[in-house]
């Protein structure tokens, strides 16, 4: 004999899709969080006897892309800490985007906010030395992210306003 059920089942209400841009945005900010791992763990983990040999060399690069280069001169201790405190904070900020909270869209002007800071000292460093101006490139994306979330379509969809 079973008793007979006096409640409906509960169904989670399905989260209404974001727009395309933030989706693309958490996809990348996964993607740079793993990398940035990536990075942080070749460099701290010697493989060589030089570090600018082997997996060593691919970390610097990475680094090198996102702009985080110039910080190795003025913090070389807390280096490889500091990026493996951003590839979680990249990896938390593309898993915020993705599911659309409040918290991912301070977390991602804060990133922004930190790469072109880095960006900007990367390539004030680095062409001092008479090198190439290879941060340009993560101080436009960062440029543009900031720019893209300070507009009104973000902030809706990430502060719930929908």
């Amino acid at each position: 004999m079973s008793l007979p059920v006096l409640t409906k089942p509960v169904v989670a209400k399905r989260t209404p899709p974001g727009p395309e841009v933030i989706t693309v945005l958490g996809g990348f900010a996964l993607l740079a969080g793993i990398m940035l791992m990536f990075a942080g763990i070749v460099l701290a983990v010697p493989s060589h006897s030089r570090w600018d040999y082997g997996p060593g060399l691919i970390g610097f690069w990475i680094m090198l892309g996102f702009g985080y280069v110039g910080f190795a001169q003025y913090l070389p201790r807390m280096y490889v800490a500091m990026i493996v405190v951003l590839a979680i904070l990249y990896l938390a900020a593309g898993i915020g985007f993705l599911s659309g909270r409040r918290w991912a869209w301070t977390l991602g002007i804060m990133l922004a906010l930190v790469g072109v800071a880095s960006s900007i000292l990367q390539t004030v460093t680095w062409a001092q030395q008479g090198d190439g101006f290879y941060a340009v490139p993560g101080l436009i994306v960062a440029v543009l992210v900031l720019v893209y979330f300070t507009r009104t379509l973000a902030r809706n969809f990430l502060f719930g306003r929908r």
